[in-house]
């Protein structure tokens, strides 16, 4: 790397797949970053439908497929960010789309395997580009024993750990909700991390099943309605819920197959809003329980600082404020001066940064793996 500052471009598509989101971040020989710009490119109706399809039921030609069409839908939503006046990166830290995530171990033949899939053909969009491509993030964590998630506390911990006054809490309620804890100090500590469960992904479900569209916009339709607590408490019954860290988790396990199971519980059917209200309270009671369970790593009260599309739903804030009240302050990024929807994106650059400068981009303590070790792969323009 010259003397120069490096700029990377962030690249996130996540488990809603509506959206490519771009985060430009300049980084200096000392780590010390800004965020030059913030950008998203929605899909196209079409294109959600075919990247809802993928991560529902890919076959051998989608998965060959889909690698270059998440590529071209990148190399795209770049071209879009450019002749929009936004200065041309000296990297690229594209995640793709994870289509499946399998961090537990199954047995093959006697073999012991674990693997992620996130879609993106990284000499596609290099070449697309003009720019190289630093890709396949998870594989060299789970190749050391880790479960390739989450990867995102590492960067938690680079950009946010010297700003917390107090124990810190970020929290990303995305198509799932992940929490990274943060213990402040001179030497600021990442002390776990992990997947807590689902975050809109149920509720998005719901949704667009009823044909109201993609997602519940400002937890309107959850407001109106009314929770089923005895269907809250039974899905939170869940073994995954009350294993410990480290843990993650996706689509495989949280999916609108879940709505199926809900709705055979019920002696009569809930209504949409009911409904709505039902999945609201499950992304909220798990959150709530598991930020309570660290109350042995936890400083209390503390800072919990959300991000992703559950800050921007005011009914879910309102419930998670309620549900934690004197135990944290609830309150958005933007707190700590980064927009809520770019955090994801900002991440793969510190993650892209920490591949260029050849430095582990991994917390054993959020994957679980036996080493630090250095993430990613290398596609040249």
């Amino acid at each position: 790397m010259t003397e120069k500052r490096v700029k990377i471009l962030g690249m996130m598509s996540g488990t809603s797949g509506d959206a490519i989101d771009g985060a430009m971040v300049a980084f200096d020989r000392s780590g010390a970053c800004e965020l030059l710009w913030f950008d998203s490119c929605s899909f196209r109706p079409v294109e959600f439908e075919r990247i809802q399809k993928l991560m529902r039921a890919a076959d051998a030609r989608d998965i060959t497929l889909g690698a270059s069409y998440i590529a071209e839908l990148y190399a795209r939503a770049c071209q879009q960010f450019f002749a929009s006046g936004h200065e041309r990166p000296d990297y690229i830290a594209a995640h793709g789309q994870t289509i499946y995530h399998q961090p537990q171990a199954v047995d093959w033949d006697g073999i012991t395997l674990t693997g992620s899939l996130q879609l993106l053909n990284g000499s596609l969009l290099a070449r697309r580009t003009g720019v190289p491509v630093i890709c396949d993030f998870r594989a060299a964590d789970m190749a050391a024993g880790g479960q390739g998630a989450p990867l995102v506390p590492f960067a938690d911990l680079f950009l946010f750990g010297k700003k917390a006054r107090r124990d810190l809490l970020l929290l990303n309620i995305g198509g799932m909700a992940n929490v990274s804890a943060i213990r402040a100090g001179k030497r600021p500590q990442m002390v776990c991390a992990f997947d807590i469960g689902p975050g809109n992904v149920l509720m998005d479900a719901a949704m667009q099943r009823a044909g109201l569209g993609n997602y519940d916009r400002d937890g309107q339709l959850a407001a109106s309605g009314r929770s089923n607590r005895q269907t809250v408490e039974r899905f939170l019954a869940d073994p995954y819920f009350t294993a410990p860290p480290p843990k993650s988790t996706g689509r495989e396990y949280f999916n609108a197959d879940r709505l199926d199971q809900i709705a055979a519980w019920q002696a009569q059917a809930l209504s949409p809003a009911d409904l709505l209200a039902t999945l609201l309270d499950i992304t909220v009671d798990s959150i709530a329980a598991a930020v309570k369970a660290l109350s042995g790593q936890i400083r209390f009260p503390a800072d919990l600082a959300v991000s992703g599309g559950g800050a921007l739903n005011p009914e879910l804030m309102r419930r998670l404020a309620v549900s934690l009240e004197n135990i944290v302050t609830v309150t958005s990024c933007d707190f700590l001066g980064v927009p809520v929807m770019a955090k994801e994106a900002i991440a793969f650059a510190v993650l892209g940064y920490a591949f260029v400068r050849r430095r582990p981009g991994n917390l054993p303590a959020a994957t679980g793996a036996l080493a630090k070790i250095v993430l990613g792969g290398y596609y040249p323009a």
